[in-house]
This record gives C-alpha cells, sequence and structure tokens, in this order.
C-alpha cells in the first residue's frame, strides 16, 4: 500500500469518540489490553453514556488500570463484568467480598491468545495505540500478551480462527512506542480516536525489612547465566537491586513482566543473556507494568522486544533454556507444597496468570528452579495475623501451581528446599521450619492430626 493510499485510509477511520462508541451493539463483548494498552476513559465512558439503549453487554477486564464508567453498580444493568485477573483495585472493587469467584474467567497468560480467539472472542476491542509510522503502521506499545490475537486472531493450520468485529484505536501522541511484534497496519483498524494522554508512572512501593529478608534468600538461590522471570512490587524490587549489588553475570530474562530493575542490570553488565537459547542477547517479555524509567529505557534499547504471551509463556520455549529460574509469590502454601495464589478461599485476589506456565517450564529445564517467595505471615479480613504455610488450603480455595512443580519456597525465616525429590511427611518439615514460629506448633500438631508426621 502506497503512502497516499494509507493515509486516505486513516483519516477516513478517524471520529470521536460518541461516534465510535456508536459502532457497539446490544450483547457485544467488550475487551481491552492487559494493561498499558488499556484506553484512557474517552471511548470507554462514551461507550458506557449509551447504557440506556444497550443491554446483555459484557466487558471482560484482567489488569484493569482505570475506573471506566460501565463497572459502576448503575451500570451493571446494561454491562456484565467478568475478569480473567484481578491485579488492581480497579477490578477488585467489582467482586465485592460477599461475591465469590462466579464472574472469575480461568486462563492461563500462554493460553490467552487462544481464549481470546477462540473461545471468549471479543466483538469490540478498544485499545491504545501510538501514531502511526510513515509506512502507517501502529504501534501497540508494551502490552502484547493476547492483544495481536483479539484484533486479527490466531492463524492455524485450519486457517485464521478469531478476530474482533470492531478494533477502536485511541492514538495518544504520548504512548511509548516497542520493540518486537508491535506494529499493526492501519488497515487494521476500524476506527481511530486521536487524544493526548499521559501514561500511570506511581511512585514505586515501599519495601519492609520482611521484603529485605525474603529477597536475601532468593538471590541466595542464583546462579551465573539463569535466565529469570520476575514480576513487579515491593518483594521483586528489592530482590532486583540485590540483583545489581551482587556477583552475578550474564543472566538472562525471559519474562512475562520485564523487571523493574532490568534498567540497572544493563548498565552494570550483569544481564548479557548471551547464553539464553530464546533470542540470544535480547530481553524478552510480553507486558510491563506503569513506570517512568522503563518507559524510557524500552523505547531507547531495541534489544528489549515484546512478544504476545503465547510465545514468551510457552512452557516448550521455556524449557529449552539451560537454567530457567521462577520468582514467584503466593496467598496460601499447604503442608505438600500447593500453593494458591489467586484465592484466599472463595475470595478472589487476583488470577491465574503466568505462574503456572513458568512452573513447567523451569521443571522442563534442566538446570530449572521454580522459587515461590512470600512473608510467613498474612492478615485475614480483620487484621488479625495468619499464617500463609496452612495445614491444607481453605475450602474453595483454587490451586495455582500443584506441589510437584515447586523447588524452592522462601520466606523471611530461611528456604525450604529443594522440594523435588521429598515425600509429603519430608515437604511439611521443611515447610514448617521457615513458617512463623508463632505457628509452627500448631502446623506440627496438624501434621500428626493428619497422618502425616507419624
Amino acid at each position: 500500500m502506497s503512502s497516499g493510499d494509507w493515509k486516505d485510509l486513516y483519516k477516513a477511520k478517524l471520529c470521536t469518540a460518541e461516534e465510535a462508541a456508536r459502532t457497539v451493539k446490544s450483547g457485544d463483548r467488550i475487551m481491552n489490553p492487559l494493561m498499558l494498552g488499556q484506553p484512557t476513559n474517552l471511548i470507554m465512558d462514551a461507550i458506557a453514556d449509551r447504557k440506556d439503549e444497550l443491554t446483555g453487554c459484557e466487558f471482560n477486564a484482567l489488569l484493569t488500570m482505570r475506573p471506566y464508567k460501565m463497572m459502576k453498580p448503575e451500570y451493571s444493568g446494561s454491562f456484565r463484568i467478568n475478569a480473567g485477573f484481578l491485579g488492581t483495585p480497579t477490578i477488585r472493587a467489582c467482586f465485592p467480598e460477599s461475591e465469590s469467584y462466579g464472574r472469575y474467567v480461568p486462563v492461563s497468560s500462554f493460553s490467552t491468545s487462544k481464549q481470546y480467539a477462540y473461545y471468549r472472542r471479543p466483538d469490540v476491542v478498544v485499545m491504545m495505540v501510538s501514531p502511526p509510522d510513515n509506512d502507517g503502521f501502529v504501534n501497540l506499545g508494551p502490552d502484547l500478551f493476547y492483544t495481536r490475537a483479539m484484533v486479527e486472531g490466531l492463524h492455524t493450520s485450519r486457517g485464521v480462527i478469531g478476530g474482533a468485529r470492531v478494533v477502536i484505536a485511541e492514538e495518544n501522541d504520548q504512548f511509548p512506542r516497542a520493540f518486537g511484534h508491535t506494529k499493526l497496519h492501519v488497515s487494521k483498524l476500524s476506527h481511530i480516536v486521536r487524544n493526548s494522554a499521559k501514561l500511570p508512572a506511581p511512585p514505586p512501593p515501599n519495601p519492609t525489612e520482611t521484603h529485605q529478608k525474603i529477597a536475601e534468600n532468593v538471590v541466595s538461590l542464583l546462579r551465573d547465566r539463569d535466565t529469570i522471570q520476575i514480576g513487579i512490587g515491593a518483594l521483586p524490587m528489592v530482590v532486583s537491586d540485590l540483583i545489581v549489588k551482587s556477583d552475578l553475570r550474564d543472566i538472562g530474562v525471559l519474562t512475562e513482566m520485564l523487571p523493574t530493575g532490568a534498567p540497572q542490570w544493563v548498565e552494570k553488565g550483569i544481564c548479557t543473556g548471551k547464553y539464553k537459547k530464546f533470542r540470544p542477547g535480547e530481553i524478552n517479555c510480553t507486558f510491563m507494568g506503569p513506570s517512568a524509567e522503563l518507559y524510557e529505557f524500552i523505547q531507547k534499547n531495541d534489544f528489549v522486544k515484546f512478544f504476545p504471551s503465547n510465545v514468551t509463556n510457552h512452557p516448550g520455549t521455556l524449557g529449552a533454556e539451560d537454567q530457567l529460574v521462577g520468582i514467584n509469590g503466593a496467598l496460601e502454601i499447604d503442608l505438600a507444597g500447593q500453593i494458591a495464589s489467586l484465592t484466599c478461599g472463595e475470595r478472589i485476589f487476583s488470577g491465574h496468570g503466568g505462574q503456572i506456565d513458568f512452573a513447567m517450564g523451569c521443571r522442563m529445564s534442566e538446570f530449572g528452579r521454580m522459587i515461590i517467595a512470600t512473608e510467613s505471615v498474612g492478615r485475614d479480613e480483620n487484621r488479625n495475623p495468619i499464617s500463609r504455610i496452612v495445614k491444607f488450603l481453605k475450602p474453595g480455595g483454587l490451586v495455582n501451581i500443584p506441589c510437584h512443580l515447586i523447588d524452592y519456597v522462601v520466606t523471611e525465616n530461611g528456604i525450604a528446599g529443594p522440594l523435588e525429590g521429598l515425600s509429603v511427611a519430608e515437604r511439611a518439615e521443611a515447610l514448617i521450619r521457615i513458617a512463623h514460629p508463632q505457628f509452627q506448633d500448631e502446623l506440627v500438631g496438624a501434621a500428626k492430626q493428619r497422618g502425616i508426621f507419624q
């Protein structure tokens, strides 16, 4: 397509938010990208303003950052909210404590593209993009995850499956361009609404002394040439800082979420990726969280490449790495080592995410290690202390990772592992040792009562 052709096509697609909103029909399923690719309130609220005209619509949310109107209770007659991940306060507010996880849509990160192309295909996609380049390609930015599958469908042996009926793009001149599989031609867009809005850049979390102790234990398990998967938050931030101060060399990054410490790892020469099997020398991820430092980092460094999650989280790709290390958290860990990180009983807090993908990848990796890092004590709804290591998962809880895929559990009190090859009794003994002393006698008693300890 010539420059003149795409520019004419582009101009024909420009419209107002209200005009774009009129393409939504009753019964439509509406979706956004996972996180930073989500639009501002401009278009989404224009859709919500049609609540008296629309019935039976569904908004399938994930890491929704912005409080869209349609998520408010007074819009529930027109828009039903389902969620595949409840990792932000905005979406958790739609799931009150009195409600179980009936509207949660289970999905692992690896399979999101398949789910949103085959089984839960959106009718309308609303997303944020950059202005087009000289060849007519917008940039999808640092949020690939399942975006391309929603927009274009999946290429299969039976042809292309999926793809939305309507693709509305909010073109934002402040949206960061990313490298990787991030370009999309304007011909794939139905409507384009121009806007100019800063992306969120919240201050970093405040780590505690407990986070510091846990992070020290985690970093003690890392080795030169490891390929690392880690997320963001207070604990991962401390782990990242300690990696910068460590003597580690030639680590690689093949992860779901770009670590906040990546710029420092590169600057210090710690992260080279030259021993990675998948695209050596690159940092590969599928999305990132809001961070002013990372916005600048990804735009200046073409070795940081974003791919859909069915690439970055493919267990076969992960398992081909020699030394894949996954570092993840948990809400509850039972005495056998089963991990519940999305629910506490029937109360849901997040989603399945990519933990199982990396757990399988670490198990297939020749010298892989799956590390679960958590504080030994949490708080219940009344702020009373509770043990993260429990005699059994609370009734109704959903298992994120089965016990046979866990190598290490780390708390501020020490390291349990390697757990592979241990009996349930041996696992329970190792886990109780790193539980908070306040709960250890109770856990020993429970293990005896259950017949785990003879």
